[in-house]
């Protein structure tokens, strides 16, 4: 499990680093990474392709968005919000 002021300092992390880095595109791989350099290097928190920040139990606890005027932003998602408990998108399995 993963303490507020833990989801803080990788939202906090990720939207400074997009911005510093003034990158174009969401890489979920990339954000992850930020996420779990922020968590000690612990993966507490799952990065999806939309955007979304997952927490153990596959709940949306934050959001990484890109406004119009090109800067990232990251806040906590609103719990009493529709579907703010849909669960991770699983990976579709590899096809050999």
């Amino acid at each position: 499990m993963f303490a507020d002021v833990e989801l803080e300092r990788a939202l906090a992390t990720v939207s400074q680093r997009l911005n510093d880095q003034r990158v174009d595109a969401f890489g979920p791989q990339a954000v992850q990474e930020l996420v779990d350099e922020a968590l000690g290097g612990e993966h507490k928190l799952t990065v999806d392709d939309g955007g979304g920040l997952h927490d153990q139990s596959g709940a949306r606890v934050g959001a990484i968005r890109r406004t119009d005027t090109g800067e990232w932003i990251t806040e906590r998602q609103n719990e009493s919000a529709y579907r703010s408990d849909a669960a991770i998108p699983a990976k579709p399995p590899d096809e050999d």
